[in-house]
């Protein structure tokens, strides 16, 4: 269920391929297939959980998608006129995840009494597949010394890096390793955060039947995560976030002809797939 929702939260990371639109008249499935891997739903809670998707969908287009427009928009203009600073960076990081933020609002009253209807084996499902998949995280991520975490970050932002403006020099190559070497450590911070997530999320499901309870704790665990992280951890994202601003700006002013024509190529036809899909007749 968890999965399902922040896949509602992350829709554009379903837009990120060759077709926007495409991608986009996919969403309900897709939805529908992240949902599988966590929960069978009953026919009536499968009938109650179509309805609620087939009104999110459309919602979404015509009230979300042109936000998403906006702010990639203003992005673009502070990027081309240079005033796109660390700070500026760090809030438009923030405006972006309060787009998940009411994307649950919105939702919220139609999943409750699904999660409430949910049975013992149900719940029993989702928080296996979570602990599942923290288990991975742990496995894959601690025990790793800081240079490895590194080498792996750098070929990350590499590749994606090169989606949007073709091969990388070794010069921005090493702008990427200069910024992943200066980032604050908050794995361990991170691995915490998400251990303490998943509990206060078991504890909701297993209270379910008393809705205030259910009530405010998914809405804390879904809009207001970062109050589960310490002090020391949020001013360390925050931080961190910067530090990606100004990576992005380095690489931007060392752009070649070439690299700037691709990534503004691929950013207008994102930005234009957008507006005409918030813009089509219902």
């Amino acid at each position: 269920m968890k999965r399902a929702l922040a896949v509602m939260g992350l829709a554009l990371l379903l837009l990120a391929g060759c077709s926007t639109k495409m991608s986009y008249y996919f969403l309900d499935w897709a939805i529908e297939w992240e949902l599988d891997d966590y929960v069978d739903l009953n026919r009536d809670q499968q009938k109650q959980f179509d309805a609620v998707l087939d009104e999110f969908i459309d919602w979404h287009r015509r009230e979300e998608l042109p936000r998403y427009v906006a702010q990639l928009e203003s992005i673009k203009q502070q990027m081309q006129s240079g005033t796109l600073t660390p700070a500026a960076w760090a809030e438009e990081v923030n405006y972006a995840q309060s787009h998940w933020f009411r994307l649950f609002e919105h939702v919220f009253e139609g999943i409750l009494p699904i999660v409430q209807s949910l049975s013992d084996e149900q719940v029993s499902g989702i928080i296996e597949q979570l602990r599942k998949e923290e288990a991975k995280l742990v496995a894959e991520y601690a025990g790793k010394t800081q240079e490895e975490l590194i080498a792996d970050s750098d070929e990350r932002l590499t590749e994606r890096a090169e989606k949007w403006i073709g091969k990388l020099s070794d010069k921005q190559k090493a702008m990427i390793h200069a910024s992943n070497t200066s980032r604050l450590s908050t794995l361990d911070m991170w691995l915490e955060y998400r251990h303490e997530w998943l509990r206060q999320f078991e504890t909701a499901l297993n209270q379910r039947a008393d809705t205030p309870l259910l009530r405010s704790r998914l809405q804390l665990l879904m809009t207001a995560p970062q109050t589960l992280k310490s002090e020391k951890h949020q001013q360390a994202v925050r931080e961190n976030s910067e530090n990606f601003g100004r990576l992005v700006m380095s690489i931007y002013r060392d752009l070649s002809d070439k690299q700037s024509k691709k990534l503004w190529h691929e950013y207008d036809a994102l930005t234009k797939d957008l507006a005409e899909l918030a813009n089509e007749p219902d």
